[in-house]
């Protein structure tokens, strides 16, 4: 397949980038690790005049933390590689959920190229690594050149391939607020087969204690690959979050029954609607008690 004729140009910097989109509108697209634009552009679902290449912004491409005395979090530039992502130490300290999932994602080949906003932007029903920045209530920052704005990941998919994005704007950096109490997560992917493949249904499961090391204080919910956007379940998170983590164990095939029903998973090509919604079962409970486990190992008992 031939990709249809069009106008090349990397951006020296963010502003440069900002200001070509801003001239060119919905002609224009930017490209950063390529491995979904490409694609897209032979099968002609997107028909860009031009196309606008961020591989030259290393300033996207960055994990900082922010030690404000408030609120510390740290930020991930929208440019930053999957590989890169899923050996950073002090993500696998505070954040490994995330380091797990995109972990996942294509092949070795693909993570080294492929950026965690490319993924984002993309906005696949099945991208790895939606369930583990909705479950640790991730903030985008959007860039354009009227100045920035931060909106939560969650407002960001409204549907299939399709975001609140708009064709003047850039995905700039994410940012996540560090856990103030002992914190796990567990990320799970059913693929149908062990190599590379996109993922039939995605569970992300993330909990976060009180001060008192034994309630839970946040839990966070997450499915990818089942419906047409990413999704929490915050019936099922209420079942668990103020528990004990004794009481949250006796809860956990509830939990997951509750957030099996209240997915409403789809019916398509790859998998049926019920077989999706019998994995998201075993798969939370799966997640659900290695969190668990964790955090009472942790010092939770």
């Amino acid at each position: 397949m031939r990709i249809q004729p069009f106008d090349y140009w990397a951006a020296p910097g963010l502003n440069e980038a900002l200001n070509e989109l801003d001239l060119h509108g919905a002609d224009a697209t930017v490209i950063a690790g390529g491995t979904d634009l490409v694609l897209n552009m032979k099968k002609k679902n997107i028909l860009p005049r031009r196309v606008i290449s961020l591989h030259n912004l290393n300033e996207l491409d960055f994990v900082l933390t922010d030690e404000s005395l408030d609120n510390d979090s740290v930020r991930i530039g929208a440019l930053s590689k999957h590989a890169d992502l899923a050996e950073n130490p002090f993500l696998k300290q505070h954040f490994p959920i995330l380091c797990e999932a995109v972990g996942l994602i294509g092949s070795w080949q693909i993570r080294n190229v492929g950026t965690i906003g490319g993924n984002i932007c993309n906005a696949s029903p099945a991208a790895d690594s939606a369930p583990p920045l909705l479950v640790l209530d991730a903030q985008l920052v959007l860039a354009s050149k009227k100045g920035e704005k931060k909106i939560s990941l969650e407002s960001f998919f409204t549907g299939p391939g399709a975001t609140v994005l708009e064709p003047d704007q850039i995905l700039k950096e994410i940012v996540i607020e560090l856990p103030k109490q002992p914190s796990a997560g567990c990320y799970m992917k059913l693929r149908r087969r062990k190599a590379v493949d996109v993922s039939l249904a995605g569970v992300a499961f993330q909990a976060e204690t009180g001060p008192d090391r034994k309630t839970l204080a946040k839990v966070g919910i997450a499915l990818g690959g089942v419906a047409p956007t990413p999704v929490r379940v915050p019936e099922a998170e209420a079942l668990l979050a103020g528990r004990t983590l004794d009481e949250a164990v006796t809860k956990i095939s509830d939990c997951a029954e509750i957030a099996a029903k209240a997915a409403s998973p789809i019916d398509d090509v790859r998998a049926t609607a019920s077989y999706r919604r019998t994995i998201i079962n075993v798969f939370i409970q799966r997640c659900a008690q290695n969190v668990l486990n964790t955090l009472k190992n942790s010092g939770g008992d």
